[in-house]
């Protein structure tokens, strides 16, 4: 009798518990808050922040041109039923105004880059702008900042600006949770410290002042650790003329330039002709602006910007 009677409530209970997990799986796996973000920066930070609260994903497929990519209308669907869209801001993320003018009603965006000044920008465009440069170079594409370089993330300082964003909208979406963010920030926070102090002792005293490197994504490097940068195309990826890649050539010629840096998705066909005309060597820089197929898919912000230190030491020293 007890068996007649306890069946039928297993069912009911059965279904009443298939229910409730189709509705936690719309909602998102475990009730955790999903993110996505434009570049891989934004996305380890937020991970490293969130912890096992959250689930991120990069818009951006490994490998791709963030200059040239466009998201879908398939895309757009599964960014509105995200729970918060992070990116840089709306003038350094050009991908993000799209994306924000057809989905902001329907989730929350973070600008993460907002809260650094524009005098914090201008204070080490100042500070950079008192060593030599390449007149006819910087005439053609103007200052990184000025010409909307988004590789804001590659600053480690500027990168903790940002992560502290990420935390602080975090605690607004899950404030019961906002010791685990904080612990995780200090963590976080420590690292970027640790970063900056490394470059810092790499450019103290280099025995170089320039970087030859295939586009120009390293400007809020240089301003910061006082090198300049040399690209072998612009921001943009617009390709020097035949003058100017004369000039590069004489240039790393007369100066015995040893190294020139590519980059994991940049397409090195004029930094590979250089390299063979001067018989220079190519180093591997990650602008970590996108993963590729290559590298290790638990690879944090900080993992490879510590390769990203040897490379520079290396180019500097």
């Amino acid at each position: 009798m007890k068996k007649i009677t306890i069946l039928p409530l297993i069912t009911v209970l059965m279904i009443i518990l298939s229910a409730c997990s189709n509705g936690s799986d719309s909602a998102g796996s475990d009730d955790k808050i999903k993110i996505y973000t434009t570049v891989f920066p934004l996305t380890s930070f937020a991970e490293q922040i969130g912890g096992d609260t959250v689930e991120v994903e990069s818009i951006y497929p490994n490998g791709v041109d963030v200059h040239t990519y466009e998201p879908t209308q398939k895309d757009m669907i599964e960014y509105a039923d995200g729970d918060l869209f992070i990116f840089t801001s709306e003038s350094l993320d050009s991908v993000s105004e799209s994306i924000k003018s057809s989905i902001e009603e329907d989730t929350n965006f973070l600008a993460a880059a907002d809260n650094i000044s524009e005098e914090e920008f201008l204070e080490h465009s100042h500070d950079h702008d008192d060593h030599e440069h390449d007149e006819g170079h910087e005439d053609e594409h103007g200052h990184h900042h000025e010409s909307g370089d988004p590789h804001v993330w590659l600053d480690p300082v500027f990168s903790k600006s940002m992560a502290e964003s990420i935390k602080d909208e975090l605690i607004k979406l899950n404030p019961d949770e906002e010791a685990l963010y904080t612990e995780n920030f200090n963590t976080l926070s420590s690292d970027l410290d640790d970063i900056d102090q490394s470059l810092t002792d790499i450019t103290d005293n280099a025995v170089r002042d320039s970087v030859y490197i295939s586009h120009e994504s390293i400007g809020y490097l240089a301003d910061r650790y006082h090198f300049n940068q040399v690209g072998m195309s612009g921001i943009n990826n617009e390709e020097p003329s035949q003058n100017q890649l004369t000039e590069m050539i004489d240039e790393i010629e007369e100066n015995d330039v040893s190294y020139i840096l590519y980059e994991q998705n940049i397409p090195s066909r004029i930094a590979e002709s250089i390299q063979k005309e001067t018989g220079t060597e190519m180093l591997p820089f990650h602008n970590l602006s996108v993963l590729t197929d290559e590298d290790d898919q638990n690879a944090t912000y900080q993992s490879i910007m510590n390769e990203n230190i040897d490379t520079l030491e290396q180019a500097l020293n």
